[in-house]
């Protein structure tokens, strides 16, 4: 009897407990309690920012970029580099004049202007065979028969294209020094004096016009030396005249009919061959 008893009271104890433990997790009918958690403090940590790069922001554009969005390296690669300039070359002006022997200027004509390399031009002289053309210039002549070209110190060659109708003088090759910077050389290139061609003293406009009569008729110039003439219209009448050209100009001798005697003409300087037009 006293066994049963103490089992009874044994589970009465243990399911008190285990009332205790379930009403102990309840929060709501759980007593508040008057003891507030103790919370540990330490000192503040300093956090270092890198030297090296900036911290990355969550959200910011990624290390290394600008704020426009632009990588610091690639505005870095766009800043032009310092190079060092070539030296400029030394440079002076060649004039190029075509005339003739008296000096007369030629204009139009095509020349052109050959530096050889390599070559001292302090040599005064280009060996033959030893250099190359290394840069050449084209121009043409003006009114004054001048070319210029503005071009670097050298030895150069220069020439021409003979225009038709022009007497170059057969000179062989030409050549000119440059030597100093900002200086001047010269070339000549020339051609034959010809002689103009005089206006053909008997050709009919030429004597029609120094005599000053009507150009319409046709004429008829049965003989002419430039210095006598016997000139005829076709026109009614007898209007036939000798004539002869004084002072660079025709003028009338004798018309016809006429009384002048040859002996007169011949004195007057008639030549021979015009007898047949005189008398006595």
């Amino acid at each position: 009897m006293t066994a049963i008893g103490k089992t009874w009271i044994g589970v009465v104890a243990g399911a008190t407990l285990l009332l205790a433990a379930c009403g102990g997790g309840d929060p709501q009918t759980s007593a508040p309690s008057s003891v507030r958690p103790t919370i540990a403090s330490s000192a503040p940590i300093s956090v270092a920012t890198p030297s090296a790069a900036p911290a990355v922001v969550p959200g910011g554009p990624p290390s290394g970029t600008s704020a426009g969005g632009q990588s610091n390296s690639a505005l870095a690669s766009t800043t032009p580099a310092a190079t060092a300039r070539p030296p400029e070359l030394a440079t002076g002006t060649v004039v190029l004049n075509t005339v003739t022997l008296s000096g007369i200027p030629v204009p139009g004509v095509p020349v052109h202007l050959s530096l050889q390399q390599p070559c001292d031009p302090a040599s005064n002289d280009i060996p033959v065979g030893e250099t190359v053309e290394t840069l050449r210039r084209d121009g043409v002549t003006d009114e004054q028969g001048r070319a210029a070209f503005v071009t670097e110190i050298g030895c150069y060659r220069f020439g021409m294209s003979a225009p038709l109708g022009t007497n170059p003088v057969p000179e062989g090759m030409h050549t000119l020094f440059l030597l100093t910077p900002g200086g001047t050389a010269t070339g000549q290139l020339r051609f034959q004096d010809t002689t103009p061609e005089p206006a053909p003293a008997c050709a009919e406009s030429t004597i029609e016009t120094e005599l000053g009569v009507d150009p319409g008729p046709a004429a008829t110039i049965p003989d002419c030396d430039g210095q006598w003439a016997v000139i005829r219209w076709d026109t009614p009448g007898d209007n036939q005249r000798v004539i002869t050209r004084t002072a660079g100009t025709w003028t009338t001798y004798v018309r016809f009919p006429h009384d002048t005697c040859w002996s007169s003409a011949s004195a007057d300087g008639v030549p021979d061959r015009l007898r047949a037009y005189f008398n006595c």
